[in-house]
């Protein structure tokens, strides 16, 4: 037990970064089962449930001690109330393009929020981007719309809700690192502020929108369905949580990677397991191309951050 204790602190952001890798993963495969491996096709009630449990364990973590941000402040609410518009753009239109696209396809197509940040950043906030990684991040995008054009099973809606997720991610993305400036609050401050001035939105949403589907859904008995939309839940806090050690106890290139390495993961598991994607050669052909960008894309950053050192050391 003491080894085990003793290698778990040794090596806690190894395994801080392996936690974030896997939360990343999974909830993406938990919310696609929810929404149609069980047929639960309401997307705005899911993010009402991660809402809820995000709240829920911020609350208790700050009352335990273990995490700390404000309490509840009029002022604060006001200057957050356009990034929670932002993030609840985000969430909402993330889940229901989830649901009407496979896996492989929504994880090459969100690389395309990257580029619009980038983009964005410099016109924003005056940001200059190395050329190298501007490259590797569009041939990233060309390899995805290569998939996109391959894609048998391609649906115009789901796809427009990823290029609309995209835009507002980035915004998001953008306007946290303006806010964070703003406020002064940590990630686990910006958790909670996001979370309780969307709630009310989503309520609403949810009930004119989903509320003849959730109230008739047969399905709420199944233990799977039960145990899918729990870990749904509650990784939606987890992954928010795990970002936030893994950017404090690691460096930025080991997030970034670590970020890289999960898609290409989350893409080679849905190819086969939910039995939605008919591989085309096209298809076959976006996906690898857009992979071996994220290597390149991965090795430039890595580059990057040996530079800075070697330029800190002399």
């Amino acid at each position: 037990m003491d080894f085990i204790v003793k290698t778990f602190k040794e090596n806690k952001g190894f395994f801080v970064a392996v936690a974030y890798g896997v939360t990343s993963v999974s909830i993406t495969f938990f919310n696609k089962a929810v929404l149609n491996y069980y047929g639960f096709n309401y997307s705005n009630s899911l993010t009402l449930g991660q809402m809820i449990f995000s709240l829920f364990f911020l609350v208790t973590m700050k009352a335990f001690g273990f995490i700390s941000y404000p309490d509840f402040n009029l002022d604060l609410c006001k200057k957050l109330a356009s990034l929670s518009f932002l993030f609840i753009l985000m969430v909402v239109s993330g889940l229901a393009a989830l649901a009407k696209t496979n896996v492989p396809l929504f994880s090459a197509l969100r690389r395309l929020s990257t580029l619009i940040v980038i983009v964005g950043e410099g016109f924003l906030l005056g940001k200059v981007t190395p050329t190298d990684e501007v490259q590797s991040v569009v041939v990233m995008v060309l390899g995805a719309l290569i998939a996109g054009l391959g894609d048998a099973t391609f649906d115009l809606i789901g796809s427009i809700y990823i290029l609309f997720n995209c835009f507002v991610t980035a915004g998001y993305l953008i306007y946290i690192a303006k806010k964070t400036k703003e406020t002064q609050l940590n990630t686990f401050g910006l958790m909670f502020y996001c979370n309780i001035l969307s709630l009310p939105a989503t309520l609403i949403l949810t009930f004119i929108t989903e509320w003849e589907g959730i109230s008739t859904f047969e399905g709420y008995s199944n233990l799977g369905f039960q145990f899918c939309f729990f870990m749904s839940s509650i990784q939606a806090f987890l992954l928010n949580y795990f970002i936030f050690l893994c950017s404090t106890m690691n460096s930025p290139l080991t997030t970034s990677i670590t970020g890289q390495i999960k898609s290409i993961l989350q893409t080679i598991i849905g190819l086969f397991m939910f039995g939605d994607v008919i591989i085309t050669p096209l298809l076959s052909f976006g996906l690898i191309f857009s992979t071996l960008a994220s290597f390149w894309y991965s090795y430039i950053k890595y580059a990057q951050t040996r530079a800075r050192a070697l330029a800190s050391s002399s």
